[in-house]
């Protein structure tokens, strides 16, 4: 099944997959150093996804310097750039944009196939589950999937953990899209002035969600 992740995002937005020679070329001195310690599979997924990083910010002009990390171990991006990068099994995309043009964003990719027996009763809020149950196209990871990438799109304004629990998503299946709304208990203090984007898209075998912050 051909897709074009590119659309899940603006064209402001520059999105890179991964090719094969990513997984194992190494990085500079600076990236390399902050996998030194890490297991082989963990050294790989790195370099794929701060290689697929820096030519998403070459794209839009970014000027080029090691992508490090903070002390929460989020990726360190160029002044006036942001991003996101997820991995699994194989496959790594990372997306880029500036902050002139969207506030965050936010990626998750997933091996298309359920959960772990069991596991969805942590994701799934009782809103989700009457969703989920409604409509058997839709796939089995994709509520958890589209609260990866929101977290991710969020965590950078706000700096909290969010729980699976704290939102129940609303998913338009003819648009390949999804909002969210808080539950009763959330609280999180999502930016209110700041509007919310999200979709998704499935290949043979991969599930791809994301998600970005517009001010407008």
């Amino acid at each position: 099944m051909k897709i074009e992740l590119a659309e899940l995002f603006p064209s402001c937005a520059m999105l890179v997959k991964a090719d094969q020679a990513m997984w194992t070329t190494p990085l500079c001195k600076e990236e390399e150093k902050l996998i030194e310690k890490a297991v082989q599979k963990r050294q790989q997924e790195f370099r794929a996804g701060r290689h697929a990083a820096h030519l998403a910010l070459e794209k839009l002009s970014a000027p080029w310097e090691p992508l490090l990390r903070d002390e929460k171990r989020q990726p360190l991006w160029p002044t006036g750039f942001l991003g996101s990068i997820s991995h699994c099994r194989g496959e790594c995309v990372a997306v880029c944009a500036k902050t002139t043009e969207l506030a965050s964003l936010g990626i998750d990719v997933e091996p298309l196939e359920p959960l772990p027996k069991g596991v969805d009763q942590y994701i799934h809020t009782p809103q989700d589950q009457v969703t989920m149950e409604a409509d058997s196209s839709l796939p089995e990871r994709l509520i958890f999937s589209a609260k990866e990438s929101i977290y991710k799109c969020y965590y950078p304004l706000i700096g909290e953990h969010m729980g699976f629990q704290s939102v129940s998503l609303s998913i338009d299946v003819d648009s390949r899209s999804f909002e969210f709304i808080p539950s009763a208990e959330n609280t999180i203090p999502f930016p209110a002035e700041l509007k919310f984007h999200g979709r998704f898209m499935m290949s043979d075998s991969h599930l791809y969600t994301g998600c970005y912050l517009t001010r407008d």
